[in-house]
């Protein structure tokens, strides 16, 4: 059995330029149905509602990366979060965009002894994996 190496990160990226590496990335989706019912039976048919995607990133605040990230969240500017590979193929998927997300929230802790982290909340509105 091979060893793991881990040369893959997820990052946001404005365009083709990487802003800042993602320390923590927790994705939630949701595809809402909703049954439907007559007179006569239950559950007859369903309704389906749109789609929505959602997810935290953290990022450490070391260097200009939280500004930016803070930058694009006031300005309502999309980014994208994509996988950067330095080498190797370590990673489920060989590509994974996540287009037109924009920042709905942010909140940072702040630690004495360490680096302080902002976690970034986010909606995105187009999701392309590929294997």
């Amino acid at each position: 059995m091979s060893e793991v190496k881990w040369d893959t990160r997820l990052t946001v990226m404005v365009g083709t330029t990487p802003v800042t590496p993602i320390d923590s990335f927790n994705p939630t989706f949701n595809s809402p149905v909703q049954p439907l019912h007559s007179l006569e039976a239950d559950n007859v048919a369903h309704v389906v509602q749109p789609k929505a995607f959602t997810f935290s990133m953290a990022v450490k605040g070391i260097g200009p990366s939280v500004a930016k990230l803070t930058e694009m969240a006031l300005a309502h500017e999309s980014f994208d979060v994509g996988l950067q590979e330095s080498s190797g193929t370590d990673w489920t998927f060989q590509q994974i965009l996540f287009s037109e997300c924009y920042i709905t929230a942010a909140a940072s802790v702040i630690v004495i002894d360490g680096v302080p982290t902002t976690t970034f909340n986010c909606v995105c509105l187009e999701v392309t994996p590929s294997t």
